[in-house]
């Protein structure tokens, strides 16, 4: 006789006609994330099949695996790639296996997978999350999963945390500029309505604006997205236009990637560097010295390191240590970034300040 097959979430999600997102957010307790009657309809599907959930519930009390699962928002950047590999390095030194997931900066992806990893067993998540609101890992989190955010926040609740700080970086990167007579400062960023680390430092470079230049440069954020068809060049084009007479700017990359893209901009439209306009950013790609691109293009680029693989390294020390101790206190750890002025925004002043060689 042949066997009966067991009942999966698949079956239970086309039987009521949902998704498994919605399955697993009912079975995980997140039934007021849906509307009444899908949520009876949810409840009746799984009582009749005798749907077993495979432990997910159980598993979150229980941390009884040395898995770990790793979420990152989008695996291809370098960034990712130096946080992917110092975390790596540290759950292996201490007997614990990492799942790693990329969420393709997808939110709905991000929810699947950690419902995935949850039903793997694993002990804990360390998590790049794709959007700042995020009420899933909420939900996962307030039911006693061990959880370290890396880099990124979410809004509402208080999260193990290990970030960067970014108020003095672009405090003292907006002094630099403001003493090399750049009259207009500005930055160049990918959209961040959900990314908390691109709204810290728009905020950061506001806030650092005000201050030193004392005025609001509240229109001197260009967004640059690939998504929306809006390049650097657009951008850089937009900025030219908007320049008073005797105006020298300094164009503030958001990140590696939009100060790329601003540099190849600033080029093909034979501008001179620092004379004309500046060019700085973080340089978050951790790449080996000889190999920052920072340093390898003409002229040399001021950036503001931001340490990717000491966020690994700590964060997955915060999650062991959390998992091994069950400490319940929540831990913010803010690391230092270090600004490196090179020729890119040295117009006044031949002395460059050698603090960029580590």
């Amino acid at each position: 006789m042949a066997r009966e097959s067991k009942t999966t979430i698949d079956d239970i999600a086309r039987a009521v006609g949902v998704s498994k997102t919605t399955i697993s957010r009912y079975i995980n307790g997140h039934g007021e994330m849906m509307s009444e009657k899908t949520r009876e309809r949810v409840r009746a599907a799984i009582e009749l099949t005798n749907y077993q959930p495979s432990d997910i519930a159980r598993n979150l009390k229980r941390k009884k695996t040395n898995l770990i699962g790793v979420l990152i928002s989008d695996m291809s950047t370098p960034f990712s790639s130096a946080l992917i590999i110092a975390i790596g390095d540290y759950l292996a030194e201490r007997g614990y296996v990492p799942i790693f997931a990329n969420c393709d900066d997808s939110l709905q992806k991000e929810e699947e997978l950690i419902d995935m990893l949850i039903s793997k067993g694993v002990a804990g998540l360390l998590v790049n999350t794709t959007s700042s609101q995020n009420n899933h890992l909420i939900g996962v989190a307030s039911r006693g999963l061990p959880v370290v955010l890396c880099d990124r926040y979410i809004s509402n609740y208080r999260f193990n945390i290990v970030t960067i700080e970014q108020e003095k970086p672009f405090h003292d990167l907006v002094a630099h500029l403001k003493e090399q007579g750049y009259t207009r400062p500005v930055l160049f960023t990918q959209r961040w309505e959900k990314n908390s680390t691109r709204q810290r430092r728009k905020d950061a470079f506001i806030a650092a604006v005000k201050e030193i230049y004392g005025y609001d440069p509240g229109d001197d954020v260009f967004v640059v997205s690939t998504k929306l068809g809006i390049t650097a060049s657009m951008q850089l084009d937009e900025l030219c236009c908007r320049l008073r007479p005797g105006d020298v700017p300094a164009v503030i990359g958001g990140n590696s990637v939009t100060t790329v893209q601003a540099y190849k901009a600033i080029h093909s439209r034979a501008l001179s560097m620092p004379e004309e306009i500046g060019l700085c950013g973080p340089e978050d790609w951790n790449w080996q010295q000889e190999m920052s691109w920072a340093t390898l293009v003409e002229p040399n680029i001021t950036t503001i390191y931001v340490p990717a693989r000491d966020i690994g390294t700590h964060a997955a020390r915060l999650l062991v240590e959390n998992i091994e101790t069950e400490n319940a206190e929540p831990t913010e750890l803010m690391l230092g970034c270090r600004l490196s002025i090179r020729r890119s925004t040295t117009r006044l002043s031949g002395e460059i300040k050698k603090d960029d060689t580590q």
